[in-house]
This record gives C-alpha cells, sequence and structure tokens, in this order.
C-alpha cells in the first residue's frame, strides 16, 4: 500500500468519527431544547407546548447544521480532486 493509500484510508477514519460525533450531538441537542422547554413549561403550566417546540427547533437547528456541514465537506473533496497528483490542477 503506498504512503498516499494510508493517508487516504488514514484520512477516511477520522471522517467517519467526525460524522460519529454528529450522532452525539443530534442527542445532545433534544435532550438540551427539549429539556430547556420542558422546564419552561413546568414554570408556565404550558406542559408540553414547549418541549415539543424546544425539540423542534433544536433538531431543525440540527438538519440545517448538518447539511451545512455535508455541503462544505463535499465541496472541499471536489476541490481535492480537482488539485490532480501535482497539485496544481491539471490531473
Amino acid at each position: 500500500m503506498s504512503p498516499d493509500d494510508k493517508n487516504r484510508f488514514a484520512r477516511g477514519f477520522g471522517e467517519g468519527y467526525s460524522y460519529v460525533a454528529v450522532g452525539f450531538q443530534l442527542a445532545a441537542v433534544i435532550l438540551v431544547f427539549g429539556g430547556l422547554g420542558w422546564v419552561v413549561d413546568g414554570w408556565l403550566h404550558t406542559r408540553p407546548l414547549l418541549a415539543i417546540a424546544g425539540f423542534l427547533v433544536g433538531t431543525v437547528g440540527w438538519f440545517v447544521s448538518l447539511y451545512n456541514r455535508v455541503k462544505r465537506d463535499t465541496e472541499a473533496e471536489k476541490r481535492d480532486r480537482g488539485r490532480g497528483p501535482g497539485g496544481t490542477g491539471d490531473g
């Protein structure tokens, strides 16, 4: 296996772990925003209205963040592939 193949293989693992973190972010967003909504619902006696709203706001924000991340990573991958073997873009 050439050094370039090893780097690509290792980079694939690193990218994979970064996307595992996205799953943890979703769980955290649901817990934080849903939990905050639940607490505010308890104070205002509107349960479960704000808990559901917090869940939805957090989840939509997470999806927007995920969309932007995938778009950025896809554009970076296209840019990297366009450089060619010499890194000059001729390739």
